[in-house]
């Protein structure tokens, strides 16, 4: 006779069943390359720069326009699935702590800047553009983006704006 299954494998199955129903779900909005699923490819993606906490995401995505980050949430809220948005990885809050059952959304393929107004003073810009880029993109305007310029070289404006990050 076998034995019943353990909390764990019964929870590992749990996992896998809902990563497949996952993935084929999100194969119909993404490209084949933009979706991450297998242990050694999500396994960067389970912490930030806070290291100290670590969660492997269900599923990783890495939408390239608008509308698959649009397709990718409409899917995952049909499926109850929590999605966690992702950029350059170097927070410190852990605000970017991915989800056991949920999708990581990684924005880091969002890094143009749009537009410079020298005369409002103003940048638009996509979530992935690192704060450098922009204070280079501004420089020649005399103007300067200026969160804390240590990390002006691998953050990003995203970052930026959800976590209240960049220095003072």
């Amino acid at each position: 006779m076998n034995a019943p299954a353990s909390p764990a494998q019964t929870t590992q199955l749990q996992r896998a069943t809902r990563q497949a129903e996952v993935v084929r779900a999100l194969q119909s909005v993404v490209p084949a390359h933009a979706l991450l699923w297998q242990s050694e490819d999500t396994v960067p993606y389970e912490c930030d720069g806070l290291t100290a906490y670590r969660e492997r995401p269900l599923v990783v995505v890495l939408p390239e326009t608008e509308a698959q980050v649009a397709a990718v949430l409409k899917t995952c809220h049909g499926l109850d699935v929590p999605v966690v948005a992702r950029g350059a990885g170097t927070g410190l809050s852990g605000g970017a702590m991915p989800h056991a059952l949920g999708v990581t959304m990684s924005l880091a393929k969002f890094n143009r800047i749009l537009n410079i107004d020298p005369r409002s003073r103003t940048a638009v810009v996509q979530a992935g553009v690192r704060n450098l880029a922009i204070s280079e993109a501004a420089a020649p305007h005399g103007l300067y983006y200026a969160p804390d310029p240590s990390s002006q070289i691998a953050c990003t404006i995203g970052g930026n704006v959800a976590e209240n990050s960049g220095g003072v």
